[in-house]
C-alpha cells in the first residue's frame, strides 16, 4: 500500500462532524447540479451564486460542504467519471484500453467543459478509473512507475483528440490543416514538407477518417508503452 499522506479531499473532509444543522445536501447532489449547469451554459457560468439558485439554498451555505471552485471542479469531474461502462477485462490490452477511451471520448462531446477543469484530486470514480486501467495493463507487466505513466499517456491523448474534435476542427487541422500548408509551401524551401505534400499520397488528397486517426494514436501508445503491435 502507498503510504498515506495527508490531504484534504472533501471525500474526507465530508465525514467530519461540523456544528450547526445537519447538513441537507449531497455532496452527489451538489456534483449533478454543478455539471447541469456547465453542460448547459459552460464552466464559467459556474459560480457559488449560481449553484446556490440551482440547489435552491443559499450561497453561504455551501461552504457546509465544499471550500470553493477547486471543490467544485472536483466535484463535477468525479461525477463524469461515473458514466464508465467497464466491460469485463479480456487480457486483449488493446481491445480493452479502445473500450475505456472510446466511451472518455465520447464524454468530452457530451461535457465539452471537461477539456477546461484540472481537478485538485481524484474521488471515488476517478479512483474507479484508475483501478480499471491498472488491471488492463496488467498483461504488460509493467513496472508501477511505467503502468501510472501509461494510464497518463493514453488519458492524455484522449484529452487532445476529442478536444480539438469538439471544437469542430479536423483533428489534422492544427497549424491551419493540409490544404493550408501545401499552399504556403511556396513561400519558402521546405524540401521534405514539398515531397510529402507532392506525391500520390499527400495527406490533403485523402478524407480524413477522425475514428481511424483516434485509434492510430492509441496503438501508437501502446507500441511504446508496451511494445503492443
Amino acid at each position: 500500500m502507498p503510504s498515506a499522506e495527508p490531504t484534504n479531499a472533501l471525500w474526507l473532509r465530508a465525514g467530519d462532524p461540523k456544528p450547526g444543522p445537519r447538513p441537507g445536501l449531497r455532496l452527489d447532489d451538489i456534483a449533478a447540479a454543478c455539471v447541469r449547469l456547465a453542460d448547459a451554459d459552460g464552466i464559467r457560468a459556474l459560480s457559488m451564486r449560481r449553484l446556490a439558485e440551482e440547489l435552491g439554498t443559499g450561497a453561504a451555505s455551501l461552504y457546509r460542504y465544499v471550500t470553493g471552485k477547486d471543490d467544485l471542479v472536483s466535484l463535477m469531474y468525479d461525477r463524469v467519471a461515473a458514466e464508465y461502462e467497464f466491460a469485463p477485462v479480456t487480457g486483449d490490452l488493446r481491445a480493452d484500453v479502445l473500450s475505456v477511451a472510446e466511451q472518455a471520448r465520447a464524454m468530452y462531446h457530451r461535457h465539452s467543459w471537461l477539456a477546461q477543469v484540472n481537478p485538485s484530486g481524484l474521488g471515488p470514480n476517478g479512483l474507479r478509473y484508475l483501478d480499471h486501467m491498472v488491471e488492463v495493463l496488467a498483461p504488460a507487466r509493467l513496472e508501477p512507475a511505467a503502468t501510472m505513466t501509461g494510464i497518463a499517456m493514453l488519458s492524455g491523448w484522449v484529452t487532445v483528440f476529442a478536444t480539438q474534435e469538439a471544437s469542430g476542427r479536423g483533428v489534422l487541422e492544427t497549424g491551419g490543416g493540409a490544404g493550408h500548408i501545401a499552399a504556403m509551401l511556396r513561400l519558402g524551401d521546405y524540401p521534405h514538407l514539398t515531397a510529402l505534400f507532392t506525391g500520390s499520397d499527400a495527406p490533403e488528397r485523402h478524407a480524413v477518417d477522425n475514428d481511424s486517426v483516434f485509434r492510430a494514436g492509441i496503438d501508437a501508445l501502446l507500441f511504446g508503452i508496451a511494445g503492443v503491435r
